[in-house]
């Protein structure tokens, strides 16, 4: 099959693309930053460097694709140099890649979103994503959507820096619980949901069950250090997003999906098989 991999740089996207090359696929891929592109020369049939959000960027990047697959939107991080609202980055992106494929032909469209639960409905995260789902929905398209939790490679990317440099800040009582995933396993469902005969929705977690404060305990003691935390004040928190919003909104954003996640459980169907303690101890040695 021919497949295009939109947001292929990414901790998902390149994973994703291991597995398409591995069976055979034709893939061409869609990254933003050219740099990063450049390094999948060598793994795919053909690289595009566009940017998404910017309007006619997209043409005729699905002629002659049967499939979709979409990894695309704003990171979840602390520290992502866009002020960008999710919003203008998540849903801009996917509906202008959602109406190329239909003007293409394709036939299937699979998206990468996100698992929450209804605490996490009014976010400006989930809502991005959802208001997606809807569009795909509408579209006529076949459908494959893969819902994550936290993937592995980003809580290490936040979890280990801080880490390193003090301590681990806890917002709350840290006992909210999730069973983040390891974006490998997450590839593995985004290659389900490509070959599937019908429309599929796949929601996935890892194995172990985890509180933010064992997360940040695992990432300590993969660095080798003695675990170190901060409580924060949920309140304290909540006036940070609100001045946030007022001059970066991005941030804003992040920090209200971030408190959310601290507070109240997200936990999906045990998909996964790998363990976020040995994904941070592995990281832990690479970084050394």
């Amino acid at each position: 099959m021919r497949v295009l991999v939109a947001g292929a740089s990414g901790l998902i996207g390149r994973e994703v693309v291991k597995l398409l090359k591995a069976g055979g696929h034709t893939v061409r891929t869609l990254s933003r930053d050219p740099a990063r592109a450049k390094l999948l020369e060598a793994e795919v049939d053909e690289v595009r460097v566009a940017d998404a959000t910017v309007e006619g960027a997209l043409a005729g990047i699905c002629a002659e694709i049967e499939i979709v697959v979409s990894a695309l939107g704003a990171p979840v991080s602390s520290t992502a140099s866009s002020k960008q609202p999710f919003a203008s980055v998540d849903r801009v992106a996917n509906l202008a890649l959602l109406a190329e494929a239909q003007r293409a032909g394709v036939r299937r469209f699979v998206y990468v979103g996100v698992f929450t639960t209804p605490a996490y409905a009014d976010t400006a995260y989930v809502r991005a994503h959802t208001d997606v789902e809807t569009a795909i929905r509408g579209s006529g398209l076949e459908h494959g959507f893969v819902r994550p939790t936290g993937v592995f490679g980003a809580l290490a990317s936040e979890f280990l820096t801080m880490a390193q440099k003090g301590p681990l800040p806890l917002i709350g009582n840290g006992s909210a619980v999730s069973n983040p995933v390891h974006e490998r396993d997450v590839a593995d469902a985004v290659l389900t949901a490509v070959t599937a005969p019908g429309s599929v929705e796949i929601d996935l977690g890892g194995p172990d069950k985890l509180t933010r404060r064992k997360i940040a305990e695992l990432a300590f003691t993969a660095l080798g250090k003695q675990p170190r935390t901060m409580a924060i004040p949920v309140w304290m928190m909540r006036t940070a997003s609100w001045l946030y919003r007022l001059f970066n909104r991005r941030m804003g954003e992040f920090l209200r999906f971030v408190i959310l996640a601290s507070i109240h459980p997200c936990v999906a169907p045990s998909r996964g098989t790998r363990s976020l303690q040995a994904y941070f101890e592995d990281a832990a040695r690479r970084r050394a």
